[in-house]
């Protein structure tokens, strides 16, 4: 085991920085900017976890939306899928597995 004090700090460097530009800053979207969106296997997959656990497709949305905000960085169809987990639905029927 060791000691507090034994723990060596991490180098620090001015050359180490990293800098972006403004074209290299990943784009980043709001949880809620498109709260009911019909973009490809996103809208296939609220369909299909609302018609599968007898919720509402807004509500399913909704639900992967808090999950979301409440999880950081992940994505829609993650926090959606994590949904379904908690319904309890049959991941199988979900998931496309090539």
């Amino acid at each position: 085991m060791s000691r507090v004090g034994d723990i060596p700090k991490p180098p620090t460097a001015s050359s180490e920085k990293i800098v972006r530009t403004m074209e290299e800053k990943p784009a980043t979207a709001a949880p809620d900017s498109q709260p009911h969106s019909e973009e490809g296997s996103r809208g296939k997959l609220a369909s299909r976890i609302a018609a599968m656990s007898g919720l509402d497709k807004r509500e399913v949305i909704r639900r992967a939306q808090r999950k979301r905000r409440a999880l950081g960085p992940v994505s829609l169809d993650v926090a959606l899928l994590l949904l379904a987990r908690e319904q309890n639905l049959e991941m199988r029927q979900l998931v496309e597995i090539p």
